[in-house]
């Protein structure tokens, strides 16, 4: 007796290498697209909210230039400190780097005035050994002038002998520059 259906061993084999063929693409483009989002995720920016922002119902102001009104006198007077602290803390190994790194956050207008003073100060006291360090005490902010008061001990150091020790009141001006707020002014007094 002859079969109606000769090949149906070809055709389940044909159907079966379909499948599989089928099954292989199928997995190729999954590890293709597993890759490319692990090189999209590796390369996408981060952006933090803080939680009183995200908290926050109604929308967002950003004031442009010259305005403090908006910040907080905290962080004001936190980045005044951290500012005072790259050219009133030093010592012989650190000192230009120091001053190089509070040069990089003056206004163009403060970098160019002092930039050779302060650079060839720094290459001075290397050459001394000598070390200062500032003790802050009190800190006053102005916002409506974007300032910041700082009162407290100067003490500096030439080898291991203290040669000065003084109360002194430094003060530091603020001016936004490109988005950031940058030093626009230092008066000792």
């Amino acid at each position: 007796m002859q079969s109606k259906y000769t090949d149906i061993l070809a055709n389940a084999f044909s159907e079966v290498r379909a499948w599989k063929l089928t099954t292989l693409t199928l997995g190729s483009v999954c590890v293709v697209l597993v890759i490319a989002l692990i090189v999209a995720a590796q390369s996408a920016p981060v952006v933090l909210v803080p939680y009183g922002v995200a908290a926050e119902q109604s929308r967002l102001k950003v004031a442009p230039g010259g305005d403090f009104a908006g910040t907080s006198p905290d962080y004001l007077a936190q980045v005044a400190l951290g500012d005072l602290a790259l050219i009133l803390n030093w010592q012989p190994d650190n000192v230009e780097l120091q001053f190089q790194r509070f040069l990089n956050r003056a206004t163009s207008e403060l970098y160019a005035r002092e930039n050779v003073r302060l650079i060839d100060e720094a290459k001075q006291h290397r050459a001394q050994g000598d070390s200062q360090s500032f003790y802050p005490e009190t800190t006053q902010v102005d916002l409506k002038q974007g300032r910041v008061l700082v009162d407290g001990f100067l003490v500096r150091w030439t080898g291991d002998k203290e040669a000065l020790r003084v109360k002194q009141r430094v003060i530091v001006s603020y001016r936004t520059q490109k988005g950031f707020l940058h030093v626009a002014n230092v008066q000792t007094k």
